[in-house]
């Protein structure tokens, strides 16, 4: 018995389609059933269906589940209502044809007859081809419709729609959310009046569990200054601002960045206003300062940037305070903490660090090493030959991962195959599936882990000539080394270091026994 995928989808314009769901999915099961096909079903339902995705792409969630189902065995055929359905991109056509085909998966469709012969194949791209120019018709003919809208003052798209707004379809226009509207006009007094900072405002909105945006968890300090210099909020929305080029065409990747249109080029729309011009001049006035004064601060640079972190397991970031200069924990902010079950933000206990001790303490215990510039040039030889303890047990690790990261698509096949045949209840399916996807996860990152540890050590040896210079001024006197000498020697042999309550762990490239608290520490708190 054949085992059958059924595709169907419907983009979002329900005025182009020819086919809607309801028609495609009676003319696919009522062909499955003339034909005996064994239908492999998606989750809970009998097809795989993407509805309100456009055909110009591969990436639609049903079809994606389908090729992976394909690349797993489990389907023989896919039954699809007409070429159309399945891509509008002649390429695309080919491209699934040619993979469904290696993999020994026919692909038949309702409204056309497809064999293997040169006429088929020839008759199937003359299809795509056709698809492909209704397509561009069709963008083509929408792109001016949108834009007669915009003339016309209306607004064009629910998406255009802030935080503070919602999209009324019946009007075209932007209505108010007063409920949101009361906190986007408390951000703009808490940024004018209080004079807050955007990390300060997060924080305080955060701590105050304020509503936060649409499918946000938190408040954060770049999504607020977006907010803020929005000229929608003042009344006027600016629609026909993104230009996306021919180079940023889907071909199953990400779109490249969009340009932003001249104001020139873009269409002013009205909408009912939240602040009023007074406050939202104050805002951009102070905006403009903060970036002013940003420009001028000269950049201070940090030592342990990206090498030291928290115990939490959130990195340290340097900060400079009235002429002070300190580390402290990035989660230690409510905008960037861990959320709790109740939707609230878990800051990070770690007070403050002094950033002078604290980098004193690790240069300190670092430059220790190179006392004995001999040793360590012995300790990276030794680690670095191919049958030293280190390397080996890397390598036996990492061939074990690696054996068991194959494993997993078997594992998930065999699983899925039992579940068919009524071996496991649906709970048993999902606490199995969560299981393999949670241990393949863990599995994945030490996999990386080791591949950048056996990298680390294959690169110990260029360090050799490095370390002879770098001790050679080091015998001059750290005063006389520069800030990116020191900097490079600290990533030079360090590979992490994790700070707890006033202890430090440094983590050296070569097992030493000098990777703990240095007397220099004492005091960090």
């Amino acid at each position: 018995m054949n085992r059958a995928g059924l595709y169907e989808r419907v983009s979002t314009d329900a005025q182009v389609e020819k086919y809607g769901l309801g028609a495609q999915d009676w003319g696919l099961k009522k062909r499955a059933k003339e034909k005996g096909y064994h239908l492999i079903p998606d989750g809970e339902k009998d097809a795989f269906v993407d509805d309100g995705y456009s055909g110009g792409d591969l990436d639609r969630p049903a079809l994606i589940r389908l090729r992976r189902a394909i690349a797993e065995g489990l389907i023989d055929l896919v039954l699809c209502y007409d070429p159309d359905r399945l891509s509008r991109s002649l390429s695309d056509l080919l491209l699934l044809g040619d993979q469904w085909e290696k993999a020994g998966v026919r692909l038949e469709f309702i409204t056309q007859d497809t064999d293997a012969s040169p006429e088929g194949r020839m008759f199937f791209a003359m299809r795509g081809a056709v698809a492909e120019y209704e397509r561009a018709k069709i963008r083509e003919r929408t792109i001016r419709g949108r834009l007669e809208k915009a003339r016309q003052g209306k607004v064009v798209s629910g998406a255009a729609a802030p935080y503070g707004y919602r999209f009324d379809p019946a009007s075209s226009t932007l209505v108010i959310n007063q409920e949101e509207a009361k906190i986007v006009r408390l951000i703009f007094h808490l940024y004018s009046e209080e004079r807050l900072s955007m990390v300060g405002l997060a924080d305080r909105l955060n701590r105050l569990c304020v509503a936060r945006p649409r499918g946000g968890k938190r408040w954060r300090s770049s999504s607020l200054a977006r907010m803020l210099s929005n000229e929608t909020y003042l009344g006027v929305l600016w629609q026909n601002r993104w230009q996306v080029g021919k180079a940023a065409a889907r071909t199953g990747q990400k779109l490249v960045k969009a340009r932003q249109r001249s104001r020139e080029e873009q269409i002013a729309a009205t909408v009912p206003a939240i602040v009023t011009r007074d406050i939202f001049d104050v805002v951009q006035k102070r905006l403009d300062q903060n970036l002013l004064l940003a420009r001028r601060n000269t950049k201070r640079e940090y030592l342990l940037t990206g090498l030291i972190k928290h115990t939490c397991g959130a990195s340290m970031g340097g900060r400079t305070c009235h002429g002070w200069l300190y580390y402290r924990c990035l989660n230690s902010h409510a905008f960037r903490a861990p959320i709790n079950e109740k939707g609230e933000p878990q800051p990070c206990s770690c007070k403050w660090v002094n950033g002078h001790n604290l980098e004193a303490a690790v240069w300190n215990t670092v430059t220790d090493l190179l006392k004995n510039p001999d040793l360590l040039t012995k300790e990276l030889e030794s680690l670095t030959q191919s049958g030293s303890a280190t390397r080996e047990t890397l390598e036996m690790e990492l061939n074990q991962l690696h054996k068991r990261l194959e494993e997993f698509p078997n594992e998930e096949r065999r699983l899925v195959e039992g579940y068919r045949k009524g071996f496991y209840a649906d709970f048993m399916m999902r606490e199995e599936v969560a299981r393999i996807h949670k241990e393949k996860s863990a599995a994945d990152q030490r996999f990386r882990e080791l591949e950048l540890q056996l990298k680390h050590l294959d690169k110990a040896l260029s360090y050799k000539d490095q370390l002879e210079q770098l001790t050679a001024r080091l015998s001059l006197g750290l005063e006389n080394m520069s800030f990116s000498e020191r900097q490079e020697l600290l990533r030079m042999l360090v590979d992490g270091i994790v700070y707890d309550d006033g202890r430090l762990t440094i983590k050296t490239i070569i097992p030493l026994d000098k990777q703990q608290l240095h007397p220099a520490c004492r005091g960090l708190r």
